[in-house]
């Protein structure tokens, strides 16, 4: 797989200051993340909740920003899309303290919902500022670009992560699984989000006006374009049902099917973020050759084989080989499918579409983990891949359906 060449890299150099920065902001979120999202599962269940509860916790954050994602992207409009990323950071922060502190149910629920607000906001307003701050060329590369540094960063956090409860753990005399050694490590994960707020603070919100060069065949409007929204969140909430059973609980799935420590997990996990970061940074090289829609369809389809072997190979080189590539090639196409969103419409729509695709994500991500915990109590993992590997086929299928032209991209006359 070919990466970006030097010519690209040096492309980079011509992002503006808020783009520089927000790669930089890319990198901290992208360790934050890495360490976040391997721990916070183990941490609830050592705490003594069952895998019900773990469920319906994950599901509380995508829960919110179903219902909030809309108004989070009109506060985005009002005050700007750095104010709104501070804000939700800070949000963020503040319910990750909820989480590492709190014993009960209800508390750990009130903090799950905070956590939502803060990650919706950001979410929302993430895609738009990133449109504001690139040019019709560059925007593509942009999108990729963050992406990919935030997932290699996410190999940094996954491998630092893997050995921090061990660490912690000789610090502490405590023991390495225990509720302890997690809480040390989600707290490293606060401070590292503490941090976010040093390159969003020197941020500035760019000067809204209409791109210059907008998408082949689209006609700027004002008014936003509802049957386009909706044929553009589609996929996205197809894709979400699969997501939400299977991607928060893949760190259970490896440490209940092979019994592995948390250090060979947290090597698993980094090696599949940077497998993962350079795919995705080789993503604006594949939309160049086969078009951009193609390109994500491609992507999405060829990551089923894998997805497959993860879930039902006995041995454990085979499940985390598969467990890399699948990795790789599903997340190649997410910048490519946010770009090509954001290209659709007009700069005063933006938030509000991203906001919309950020609803239709939060479907899937709003029932599937509390689903899944269920599902896992029942019936156990095999039903769950089946169900994702549906659900990644029907959704790369309507990607193509809706948007797949003859030598075209799809424009805005054609799609309403």
């Amino acid at each position: 797989m070919q990466i970006l060449p030097p010519s690209e890299f040096f492309a980079i150099g011509r992002f503006n200051r808020n783009a520089k920065l927000l790669l930089i902001l890319a990198i901290i979120q992208g360790i934050a993340f890495g360490i976040y999202l391997l721990f916070l599962n183990l941490f609830i269940l050592a705490r003594g909740f069952d895998k019900d509860f773990l469920g319906l916790l994950t599901a509380i954050p995508a829960l919110v920003g179903l219902v909030f994602s809309f108004p989070a992207g009109a506060l985005s409009d009002r005050f700007g899309r750095r104010s709104a990323m501070i804000s939700g950071s800070l949000l963020s922060a503040l319910a990750l303290t909820g989480v590492i502190l709190i014993t009960n149910k209800v508390g750990l629920c009130a903090a799950a919902a905070l956590a939502g607000c803060g990650q919706t906001l950001v979410m929302v307003s993430s895609a738009p500022f990133m449109a504001e701050n690139s040019t019709a060329e560059d925007r593509t590369l942009l999108f990729s670009t963050h992406f990919g540094f935030r997932t290699l960063a996410g190999f940094v956090g996954n491998l630092v992560g893997g050995f921090l409860p061990t660490l912690i753990a000789r610090l502490l005399a405590v023991d390495a699984e225990s509720v302890t050694s997690y809480q040390g490590v989600l707290w490293a994960v606060f401070a590292l989000r503490l941090a976010a707020l040093i390159p969003l603070s020197r941020m500035a919100d760019a000067e809204r006006k209409k791109p210059a060069s907008p998408a082949p065949g689209l006609n700027p409007s004002t008014r936003l374009p509802i049957r386009l929204v909706g044929k553009l969140l589609l996929p996205n909430a197809i894709i979400s049902i699969g997501a939400g059973l299977l991607i928060p609980y893949l760190n259970v799935f490896f440490k209940e099917k092979f019994a592995i420590p948390d250090t060979a997990l947290g090597t698993i996990f980094s090696i599949s973020s940077v497998m993962t970061g350079v795919a995705t940074l080789s993503a604006p090289l594949l939309a160049r050759r086969l078009g951009t829609v193609r390109a994500i369809v491609f992507s999405q389809l060829a990551s089923i084989p894998f997805l497959l072997t993860l879930g039902f190979s006995p041995w454990l080189g085979a499940a985390v080989a598969a467990f890399w590539v699948r990795a790789a090639l599903m997340n190649m196409g997410n910048p490519l499918y946010s770009a090509f969103a954001m290209e659709q419409v007009d700069e005063a729509s933006r938030a509000r579409v991203s906001s919309l695709l950020g609803m239709g994500w939060n479907i899937g991500w709003s029932v599937g983990p509390y689903l899944s915990g269920l599902m896992q109590m029942r019936v156990g993992f095999g039903p769950i891949f089946l169900v994702t590997t549906t659900a990644y086929l029907m959704g790369a299928a309507t990607v193509h359906l809706l948007f797949a032209k003859i030598g075209a991209e799809p424009s805005l006359k054609e799609l309403e």
